[in-house]
């Protein structure tokens, strides 16, 4: 038998490169290292992990036993294990993560603190840590639970006190061989932890809790190499069959068939999962978008019978994290058909300016008869529309959104049933409630909790001793970063410095950001900068519609108080401060100055640094509203990203854009602050197109956008010529460059005196000049370049899912297609999820699958005359082709505040 209480059960694969950080921490430990007993199961690995075990067993460990055996999976490498272990208590540590060097002693501490032995289960804190730095982050959301410091509690009691993880978790070994439990290997590609935790407590005598908050775990996070399980586990297809089947209903159908009944605590593990899948399905960038309609299907049905045995009580009552409005309300309407009953309204936000209020309500199906009466006249909405909200791929329940006048006399009947208003979501808040502490626990001193079978003289400092802490610091930081010694001290000393810097500096900044507000209110700034309209594109970059909407203002309206802002390094700078442009540097106290006096914020782009151009934290969020310009015309569902932005007024270009934002769908906008009124830099753009007739064009535009999965791709790279080789062999690379070096094309361009000018992504410039390629093919970049000017240069454009394909056709390049991955794009790899545009039915032009079908619709396109399919689809695109966008906008903005003057309409607004 092994000394000590512990057994350690690790699953090994592929974790060469932490490894050693994970075995230092064990070496370091406060708690004999030889009293733990180690079973380390290989699963298979292909480097050298296995060896490093070996290795540091023979020198630290002797007693640590390695197993191999073949790749099965985690669940299959600590079953293994499981059997081989001989202590008391074990848990199912990750050896990519790292243990305080006081973590096992202060678990020993408290198991002999627990003087009933009442403790059925320990959770220890978990702490993440940044990947090659010693960064700390103590905010996990079940970290809550430790608030309290170390304590008994008991789950039936206190269910929101949850353990789902396995590594922080010690369970009885002789529970788990007394029920034969075991982790089921079918649970892939995460939750396996939780469904053993769950069938683990459902076979003890009590559910109790041991918290022991003062052992730490430190979990490694960001790693460089790859995500973790839990972070990929939605692009695995597992996720949507094995994961919610044998994981989620399989744990509470097992519970239940222990107990009779499945207790809160265990409704509550399956809960908090399925709060984080809807969370990361609302992501923009979430790969659950790449579900199949059949796992889409299946995970549906299987959510109807998870969400079946979910009490109401426990949906309503449930606070570990925030279900959200919407998700509490899909867990009540849609899956319990429970209807509020007299209806309620939410009162949402107030628009002073407009003189509106927004009020919605939730429902299912068809939306009930409205009548609305605003001190018993009936009136009819400013705006109104039906937002859809979806749960992987589907519509789970609708909010129907109206806009209202301001009044204290508002009444709102559906179905002839007067609504209740509120402000009050009703979605359960509970801000850290004290448990129901169990008795029979107290704190045992260090050489007490000792034991016989242990040796105190090894024990360092207990933790409120500066000394003591400042020790297990050292020693935690040589674990993460591999360095010691003399040197660790020193830098030690170096961090602790330089945080008494940072404190100096952080006191002298928040003294002169409270000058600088102050001087905002104060003349010469309260006049100069006085209800200023601040316009920009990027931050070191203008060519895009701000730019051309503030050309129009210098020209034609001086009276409006505009400002642009751009970074001073900027190209742009010298070029729009010649042309009379009243700059101000991005990131200077000038810009403070403007903006604590701004009334608008216009720009093309809705980054947060450009939504909030000064820092939010420092100033506030000032009282500019903000003006969305756009970049390029929005065809695919971007709802997920734009909903989350506070946008005054958002300017569209074509008709469907318009109507899939502003109508029924999944964005949150309405007509209200959504307006057809055509982008700025169209009317250049339709100028210049005029003096540039295409048949006398010579250039082909070639402008593909981007693949999110290359970058994990491209970042392994160790060299820039590894970068363009991995490039190369990816799909999207092989597609482009055999297009570009493709023989018809060189062919076809040279019959015709054509030159190919390729433009690739931001993302790829750097690599470009390392490519191969033809002499008919020139390469360009978007920073070294005008993209108005080179769009009148081209006379066709090949693109895969690029927008600007809309501004090239709006100046008359004809549009081709490459669609070498078909819908791929749209599986949650990039910012893209499908919308509204369909390629074959709206496309401005066709479609190629193959480098060569590309030529010959290029060669098709460029040898008909007269008007075609696609050119007719071009013209009934816009709406607008008369350069007055411009005048549109700007009206369109007066109209926020009241403020256009009388006679704007006759500059063109409509």
């Amino acid at each position: 038998m092994a000394r000590g209480q512990f057994s350690l059960v690790v699953a090994l694969y592929n974790v060469a490169e932490y490894v050693p950080a994970f075995l230092e921490s064990l070496r370091t430990q406060a708690y004999p290292v030889q009293d733990l007993d180690i079973v380390v199961v290989d699963d298979g690995s292909t480097d050298t992990s296995a060896a490093l075990v070996e290795r540091w067993g023979r020198e630290h460990h002797p007693g640590l036993r390695l197993v191999r055996q073949e790749n099965a999976g985690p669940g299959a490498a600590r079953n293994t294990g499981l059997r081989l272990a001989r202590n008391t208590w074990v848990t199912f540590c990750d050896p990519d993560d790292v243990f305080h060097p006081g973590y096992f002693q202060e678990v020993d501490k408290f198991l002999q603190g627990d003087v009933n032995g009442s403790a059925q289960l320990l959770a220890t804190r978990l702490v993440q840590f940044t990947d090659g730095t010693a960064k700390m982050n103590h905010n996990h959301p079940l970290g809550k639970k430790f608030r309290f410091g170390n304590t008994l509690v008991s789950l039936d009691n206190n269910p929101e006190f949850i353990q789902l993880h396995g590594p922080t978790a010690f369970l009885r070994r002789e529970i788990l061989a007394q029920h034969g439990l075991t982790f089921d290997e079918r649970i892939r590609p995460k939750f396996e932890d939780s469904h053993l935790i769950g069938r683990y407590l459902a076979a003890v005598e009590e559910p109790v809790l041991g918290i022991v908050a003062s052992a730490r775990y430190l979990y490694r996070r960001n790693r460089q190499h790859g995500a973790s399980l839990v972070a990929a586990a939605w692009a695995d297809p597992r996720a949507y069959d094995d994961l919610p089947r044998y994981g989620y209903l399989g744990m509470l159908q097992a519970v239940q068939g222990q107990l009779g009944r499945i207790p809160h605590w265990a409704q509550y593990m399956v809960l908090y999962d399925l709060i984080w899948f809807y969370i990361d399905d609302k992501r923009m960038h979430s790969v659950t978008a790449g579900a199949t309609s059949l796992q889409q299907e299946r995970m549906h049905g299987l959510l109807e019978q998870i969400v079946e045995l979910i009490d109401v009580e426990v949906i309503d009552e449930f606070t570990v994290v925030s279900q959200g409005w919407i998700f509490h309300n899909i867990l009540r309407r849609h899956y319990k058909q429970l209807m509020d009953d007299p209806p309620v309204i939410q009162e949402g936000k107030h628009d002073e300016q407009r003189g509106t209020v927004r009020y919605s309500y939730l429902f299912l199906g068809d939306h009930p008869e409205e009548k609305t009466y605003l001190d018993g006249a009936p009136i009819v909405p400013n705006a109104a529309k039906v937002r859809d909200h979806r749960v992987l791929g589907r519509t789970l329940i609708k909010e129907r959104v109206l806009i209202l006048p301001e009044g204290a006399g508002l009444e709102i009947h559906l179905d002839g049933v007067p609504a209740v208003i509120t402000t009050n979501r009703g979605v359960p808040f509970q801000p850290g409630r004290l448990p129901d502490q169990l008795p029979g626990f107290r704190l045992v001193p260090p050489a007490v909790a000792a034991g016989p079978g242990h040796h105190p003289a090894s024990y360092i400092r207990p933790l409120g001793n500066r000394a003591g802490r400042f020790r297990q610091n050292r020693i935690l930081h040589r674990s993460i970063t591999g360095a010691g010694g003399l040197a660790e001290a020193r830098d030690s000393g170096t961090r602790y410095v330089q945080r008494i810097i940072s404190r100096g500096k952080a006191l002298r900044q928040k003294t002169a950001d409270r000058r600088l507000v102050a001087r905002a209110a104060q003349e010469p700034a309260a006049s100069r900068y006085k209800d200023a309209w601040l316009l920009m594109d990027r931050i070191g970059r203008a060519d895009d519609n701000a730019e051309h909407l503030y050309r129009y203002l210098l020209r034609e309206r001086p009276e409006i108080n505009a400002w642009f802002l751009l970074e001073r390094t900027s190209r742009d700078w010298d070029r729009l401060a010649a042309e009379g442009f009243k700059l101000v540097a991005y990131g200077s106290d000038e810009s403070v100055l403007l903006y604590l006096n701004a009334a608008f914020k216009i720009s093309s782009h809705l980054n947060a640094n450009i939504e909030f151009p000064v820092s939010k934290r420092r100033f506030g969020t000032g009282r500019a509203r903000f003006v969305f310009l756009q970049h390029g015309v929005i065809k695919d569902d971007m709802s997920l990203w734009l909903n989350t932005k506070e946008t005054a007024l958002m300017i569209t270009a074509t008709y469907a854009e318009h109507e899939s934002i502003a109508g029924d769908g999944p964005y949150d906008l309405t007509r209200q602050e959504v307006k057809l009124v055509g982008f700025p830099r169209h009317d250049a753009l339709l100028k210049s197109a005029e003096l540039n007739p295409v048949h006398l064009r010579r250039q082909i535009l070639m402008a593909p956008t981007w693949r999110e999965y290359l970058r994990n791709e491209l970042e392994t790279a160790g060299s820039p010529m590894e970068r363009v080789e991995l490039f190369e062999r990816s799909d999207f690379g092989r597609n482009w460059l055999q297009l570009l070096r493709s023989q018809a094309l060189g062919e076809f361009c040279q019959r015709n005196g054509y030159e190919v000018v390729f433009l690739p992504h931001p993302e790829l410039e750097s690599m470009v000049p390392l490519l191969k390629l033809p002499a008919y093919v020139r390469a360009a970049a978007y920073s070294e370049i005008s993209v108005q000017g080179q769009l009148v240069q081209a006379r066709m454009m090949v693109t895969d899912h690029s927008s600007l394909a809309f501004d090239a056709a709006y100046a008359g390049a004809k549009i081709v297609y490459f669609h070498f991955d078909g819908d791929e794009i749209f599986g949650g790899g990039h910012v893209y999820r499908k919308g509204y545009f369909d390629y074959r039915r709206d496309g401005l032009g066709p479609i190629a699958e193959a480098p060569d079908q590309v030529v010959r619709e290029l060669a098709a396109r460029d040898g008909r005359s007269g008007p075609t399919l696609y050119d007719k689809r071009v013209r009934s695109t816009f709406p607008y082709w008369d350069s007055q966008s411009s005048v549109r906008t700007i009206s369109a903005i007066e109209d926020l505040n009241g403020t256009r003057p009388v006679g704007a309409e006759g500059r063109g607004h409509p």
